[in-house]
């Protein structure tokens, strides 16, 4: 259980952590996407700007300086959007810095032809549109913003892969530790059921089939006063099997100890008789050799083969002497 909930703890940890990773790819993402945009908007008011100014020139009409002056204020807000969206590139800076030289040169192309036509004559206007100034202008524009843009699309790139990869690990990190809390749900039933609830059940079950006169009442309504009665049943029981344990711990050891001694009793009448029938033997087989007293020699060989089988029932004692000797230990 521990180690669930360490492993929970430190994935946890992860999930935090790789979220936040997730979050801020997520942020550089769009960021990316949205400086892509303003790219496009810069194109789209200049050229704007500099369409009221040819309509201008071509017609004369007021009208058409309205384009013309929404084209050059939305163009320079987005210019400045733009310098604040990519502070953090130092390439992009510069990219824009030189934009910037450009940017004014063409507004001040424009301004000027639109000047030239309201203070001058059309023809010098024309004139100056003739030199081509402004169309180059125009194409410095779009190179500087088609190598600013593709900085940008690299970047994209880039980005959009290790946004990716953070959105697989947080995926990866949220199934880990789903994982890791159903490993420990399972645990901690398993350890319920088996360490408590069955434990608990088969108390209940043995003092619900214990025999009547000695079985004590199970309260019905509170389970705290319930859980102390089956305690106190438990304790009951245990020091009845302990006394009972004890009485026939100490009868056991009264009987080994008397089984013992009277072993010792017997196999000492033994070593006596044994004693005493070798000397017998001894002595009858010397009055046979020697051919002594009145005792006929057939009497005596009775006596010896008697004294022989009481050898043999000697020999049988000891081996059941040692016999007793050996279970008894």
């Amino acid at each position: 259980m521990i180690f669930s909930l360490v492993a929970a703890g430190v994935n946890l940890s992860i999930i935090v952590s790789s979220h936040a990773n997730k979050n801020e790819h997520e942020y550089w993402l769009i960021h990316t996407y949205e400086v892509i945009d303003l790219i496009s908007q810069l194109k789209v008011h200049v050229k704007n700007a500099e369409t009221g100014q040819r309509g201008f020139l071509l017609t004369q009409n007021m009208d058409y300086l309205e384009p013309f002056r929404k084209g050059t204020n939305l163009s320079l807000s987005t210019f400045e959007v733009l310098v604040r969206k990519t502070a953090d590139n130092p390439t992009q800076q510069k990219r824009l810095a030189e934009l910037d030289v450009i940017l004014n040169k063409k507004f001040s192309e424009l301004e000027q032809t639109i000047e030239l036509l309201q203070h001058a004559t059309k023809q010098e206007a024309v004139d100056l549109v003739k030199t081509d100034l402004g169309k180059h202008l125009m194409e410095e524009i779009e190179l500087v913003l088609f190598a600013f843009e593709q900085e940008e699309r690299n970047l994209l790139s880039k980005r959009t892969r290790e946004y990716q990869d953070a959105k697989r690990l947080l995926s990866s990190s949220i199934v880990m530790l789903e994982l890791v809390y159903a490993i420990l749900i399972i645990w901690l039933i398993y350890s319920i059921w088996y360490k408590v609830l069955k434990p608990i059940s088969v108390l209940v079950s043995y003092i619900k089939h214990y025999p009547e006169v000695t079985k004590f009442e199970i309260a019905q309504q509170d389970n705290c006063e319930e859980v102390s009665e089956l305690a106190r049943g438990i304790k009951s029981r245990c020091s009845e099997s302990e006394a009972v344990i004890s009485t026939l711990q100490k009868s056991e050891k009264e009987a080994v100890e008397k089984q013992r001694l009277n072993l010792r009793g017997v196999a000492e009448y033994n070593d006596a008789i044994k004693t005493s029938l070798q000397s017998l033997f001894a002595a009858l087989h010397k009055h046979k050799t020697d051919g002594l007293g009145s005792i006929s020699k057939q009497e005596i060989e009775s006596m010896v083969r008697l004294v022989n089988q009481l050898l043999d029932l000697t020999k049988d004692l000891d081996i059941y002497l040692k016999t007793s000797r050996q279970n008894s230990n």
